[in-house]
């Protein structure tokens, strides 16, 4: 985050290159996690992202200007929510697995592809500010997106973790219930509390990306 970035001295062409490789990485990993969402439910049968709008891989169509000034500065923040209508899917349980996985399943590729990249920017035998920005783009698309997929995951509502617990669960549990009532401040309480936690969980899914592409480079 910008933050970071700045009390770690870069400064100059570094500091332009890198800020804007994360901006970028930001604004296309959340629209393409929108995207995600908005591509299951249609193929699940619910036209409403199509209707709206949100079937688009314009970055526009997804970003909240509040949530990508949060994620740019502090390390978290959000994207607008894709509307659906569930009663339209053809299966509804399924539909709702679906759409909540998709835009985790977008993550995980993402991470996937950006840290093998990654890897192979580092063969180009050059030091100039293009390669530089290559280098850090890709590592921060396998980075931002490994948050993103264990931060998503979590069944804490309204987080996509929990959408998927709420679907393949007896309707309106006491787990539900207790969620959409206290879910909102556990979220905040693991971001700002276990947040060390959490980059443990990130870390370790990380290894096994970081083992296959390095047996291949």
């Amino acid at each position: 985050m910008f933050l970071d970035l700045i009390g770690s001295g870069v400064t100059g062409a570094n500091f332009v290159i890198i800020s804007l490789a994360y901006l970028i990485v930001i604004v296309l990993s959340l629209s393409l996690h929108e995207f995600g969402h908005a591509f299951a439910a249609v193929r699940s049968g619910d036209n409403t992202p199509k209707v709206t709008g949100r079937l688009s891989l314009n970055p526009m169509r997804h970003m909240d200007v509040i949530g990508l000034i949060c994620c740019a500065f502090f390390g978290f923040g959000w994207a607008r929510p894709v509307q659906i209508n569930p009663s339209n899917f053809r299966n509804i349980k399924k539909g709702l697995v679906w759409t909540s996985l998709a835009g985790v399943i977008v993550n995980l590729i993402l991470a996937f592809l950006g840290y093998g990249l990654y890897e192979a920017t580092l063969l180009i035998q050059s030091n100039n500010y293009f390669v530089l920005f290559l280098q850090v783009f890709f590592s921060c698309l396998s980075r931002i997106n490994l948050c993103l997929l264990v931060f998503n995951l979590l069944p804490i509502y309204p987080l996509d973790g929990f959408k998927i617990v709420e679907a393949t669960t007896k309707y309106n549990n006491s787990y539900v219930q207790f969620m959409y009532r206290y879910g909102s401040l556990i979220l905040v309480a693991v971001v700002f509390v276990f947040d060390g936690l959490l980059l443990r969980l990130i870390n370790l899914i990380e290894i096994p990306i970081k083992l296959f592409w390095q047996l291949i480079f």
